[in-house]
């Protein structure tokens, strides 16, 4: 049985299944259906798809693909998504074979032609390369996410030395049991944060095609990535799975203020790890007029971009290690085992990116949780060089089995802020600070300003950009405890036509915070 004999029930990425399970799979590749075809479309180019207008630099891709876990090509798709079309003769597909000989070593390849619209589209099918390092007349190219990156020939080696030791997310989890440990709702809130289209596509074909399970006659075995991502309670299957948030009263690391483990799917973790930074990070606020302006300690993007880079870059192998977030009065420190990915030498940090786990990038990446794959670091640099705070630290080693990053928090925002009449009092008009933040947090002024007008949890969530109601529960309970919120049917706090309202408490207290109400829009 050939490896690149495997099974193709298209959705909108992945189009293959691991090398080391795809021999007990008889199936060959088939073109997709209008309705997959759509799928495909209705999402980005990422780690397993490349769409290519004319044949120019295909050589490029089909080694990227060949080198990394694979990958689908589809001709006559322009970047942009719009079908151009191809012309498919006898000599294009015998021209896309020559391609893919003429690499060094030569690439085996499916070529599949097939009709959208009444418009001709190829499809080149690349399995993951048995003989890598493979090469074009550019040189060495590895699949990162959207791009096919040039490589040295070193790293790819280093690379292919530790791939199967490293490729924990690729590996069976058989005491996952599908559907009954499977998170329906998680796996629906990431197509609609991927904005991926499912007509009339079975939702085991989507799972395979996202690289995360495979079929097994009539089961469905998921891989680590798929628990990690998709399980009810993945550390009962990957204890190593769980997030510890920390706020500690000194640097001694002695007394903790706060403390919160996270034991969900991957991008709820994700999520409440941030909401957590948000809760105990401080903000200041400048009343210009009628215009609020806010100024956090730390930029935010800073903060998602390391958090983003500990959970796509963490080592899931290492057991009992976990990531950690860590918050101190001078520092806040995020922590993932691992390392530096193997591949990635220390003086290429910064300039180069290698995943160590591809399958959990390209899936963060179409949930929008990172803007560009492998520009991590540099973001990080440029928003916190932008606000004029201390450079990021990244503390990592060769022999360390821990990667850190470390954002030195400003003095500056430890001095007590004044109010908004203290500061715009007499002067009436100057620009002030508010020290509204203490008791409202950042997610309850966006509440309170929206509940000017009855709100229901649905649009409050979608509006502060919280998708979990586990997350959002926090927040409102405060609110409501506190005076500030109230419901609209208060004798049936559960009532699906439950709304909220800000209390007149409320009002005050955000008057107290911008000096005028907030517009009900936002």
């Amino acid at each position: 049985m050939r490896f690149n004999q495997y099974p193709l029930s298209l959705c909108y990425s992945i189009p293959f299944v691991l090398r080391k399970y795809v021999q007990r799979i008889q199936l060959k590749p088939r073109s997709p259906t209008k309705a997959e075809f759509d799928v495909i479309l209705s999402a980005l180019e990422g780690q397993y798809v490349e769409f290519k207008e004319k044949m120019s630099g295909l050589d490029r891709e089909m080694v990227a693909f060949a080198n990394s876990t694979g990958g689908r090509i589809y001709l006559g798709v322009d970047d942009d998504r719009s079908v151009k079309g191809i012309n498919v003769t006898n000599k294009a597909l015998s021209d896309i074979q020559s391609i893919a000989r003429n690499c060094d070593p030569s690439i085996r390849i499916n070529i599949i032609p097939f009709r959208y619209d009444q418009t001709s589209i190829i499809m080149i099918d690349v399995p993951e390369g048995k003989e890598k390092p493979y090469k074009c007349s550019e040189g060495y190219y590895l699949r990162t996410g959207p791009n096919s990156q040039k490589m040295r020939r070193d790293e790819l080696i280093a690379i292919v030395i530790s791939a199967e030791t490293t490729a924990i997310e690729k590996l069976d989890c058989n005491d996952f049991v599908y559907p009954r440990a499977f998170d329906s709702k998680e796996f629906m809130a990431f197509l609609r944060m991927a904005e991926i289209l499912t007509p009339r596509l079975p939702r085991e074909d989507l799972l395979v095609n996202l690289g995360i399970a495979r079929k097994d006659k009539s089961h469905l075995i998921f891989n680590t990535a798929g628990v990690l991502l998709f399980a009810k309670e993945p550390w009962r299957f990957l204890p190593q799975s769980r997030v510890t948030c920390v706020l500690f009263q000194d640097t001694s690391r002695l007394h903790i203020l706060d403390r919160k483990d996270l034991n969900g799917p991957l991008l709820q973790n994700l999520e409440q790890a941030e909401v957590f930074l948000l809760k105990h990070l401080r903000v200041r606020y400048e009343i210009k007029g009628f215009d609020r302006i806010e100024h956090m300690e730390l930029p935010l993007e800073a903060f998602r971009e390391g958090l983003v880079n500990a959970f796509m870059h963490r080592d899931y192998s290492v057991q009992g290690g976990n990531i950690f977030v860590e918050i101190y009065p001078d520092r806040v420190s995020i922590v993932n085992p691992g390392g530096l990915a193997p591949g990635l030498a220390p003086e290429d940090f910064g300039v180069k990116s290698v995943h160590r786990n591809p399958t959990i990038a390209d899936i963060l990446f179409r949930a929008h949780k990172v803007e560009r794959v492998g520009t991590g670091v540099r973001r990080i640099q440029e928003v916190i060089k932008k606000q004029g705070a201390s450079p990021p630290e990244f503390r990592f080693s060769k022999e360390s089995k821990f990667f850190e990053l470390v954002l030195l928090r400003p003095l500056s925002f430890a001095d007590t802020p004044k109010t908004a009449d203290q500061a715009s009092g007499e002067g009436g008009g100057k620009s002030g600070v508010s020290a509204g933040y203490v008791s409202l947090g950042f997610h309850g002024r966006e509440i309170l300003g929206l509940c000017l007008a009855p709100h229901s949890l649905t649009e409050i969530m979608a509006k502060v950009g919280i998708g979990k109601k586990d997350n959002m529960a926090p927040h409102m309970k405060r609110l409501i405890r506190e005076g500030y919120l109230s419901f609209t049917i208060p004798d049936k706090p559960k009532s699906r036509y439950q709304k909220y309202q800000t209390t007149p408490k409320g009002e005050a207290q955000l008057k107290n915070i911008v000096g005028h109400f907030l517009d009900t829009s936002i």
